[in-house]
């Protein structure tokens, strides 16, 4: 059923930028994500990325959060933080550069179906902006406070081994889409899009690096009438660490 729903909204976004200002741009993204095992019931969460488009426009990524174990197959972040730093990122810029500030929460679970390892991750974000006057350019603070729904399905198909181990080869793929939500947000529909198809492997249960295509759709204000349509490489380091002691 969340595999359903996921394509509608995924088709939704689709069809509409059909109808968007679109550019076309070549991305690269680094990622490097850690969970930081400190209790039977709790650590730390978090990545770092680095993103360019055409290797010149940046933005770079630090998250950190509060990850809480519920279950072998359910945790939940009930607070974390971010600070990013955004230039001027693409054919598309914002007229500033704008960093940011952003608190969050997720719910994450996963199971297995067959020899596939699945996993669905539910994040809210509250975002606070940095904001400008357009008329003089006067710097206003994180007052550009908005808020964003987001919804990832990802799953791993090891390829010469049963399951998801070590020493594994194996096929990634995953989805996520986004809905912002905020005074200054005048598009409230799904206004972008990820999907990722690569390949991985598993050196250890702690460690992992992938590596693979991803597009990026992005509709931009005012009113979604501007898109992107970013496609290039993203390679991703997974090192888990685990201080808890008593396993």
């Amino acid at each position: 059923m969340l595999k359903k729903k996921n394509l509608f909204v995924c088709f939704g976004i689709l069809s509409f930028s059909g109808n968007a200002q679109s550019v076309i741009q070549p991305l690269y993204w680094f990622s490097f994500n850690t969970n930081i095992k400190l209790h039977p019931l709790f650590g730390l969460t978090g990545d770092a990325q680095q993103r360019m488009i055409g290797f010149q426009n940046q933005q770079q990524y630090y998250r950190l959060g509060l990850d809480m174990y519920v279950s072998n197959a359910l945790s939940v972040v009930p607070f974390g933080m971010g600070y990013f730093v955004n230039y001027k990122y693409g054919k598309q810029p914002t007229k500033f550069i704008n960093n940011e500030i952003r608190i969050w929460q997720q719910i994450f679970y996963k199971h297995t179906a067959s020899r596939i390892s699945i996993n669905h991750r539910l994040r809210l974000e509250e975002r606070f902006i940095q904001d400008h006057s357009n008329a003089d350019s006067t710097y206003l603070g994180y007052s550009n406070v908005q808020f964003r729904i987001r919804y990832r399905i990802y799953g791993n198909i090891p390829l010469n081994k049963p399951t998801m181990e070590a020493k594994t080869f194996y096929v990634c793929v995953w989805d996520e889409a986004f809905i912002s939500i905020g005074n200054k947000v005048d598009y409230n529909y799904p206004d972008q899009n990820r999907i990722f198809v690569g390949t991985g492997y598993q050196f250890t249960k702690d460690f992992s690096i992938q590596v693979g295509v991803l597009h990026q759709l992005l509709i931009k204000q005012p009113a979604g009438t501007l898109a992107e349509h970013n496609t290039g490489a993203l390679l991703q380091i997974n090192y888990n660490v685990n201080l808890n002691k008593k396993e």
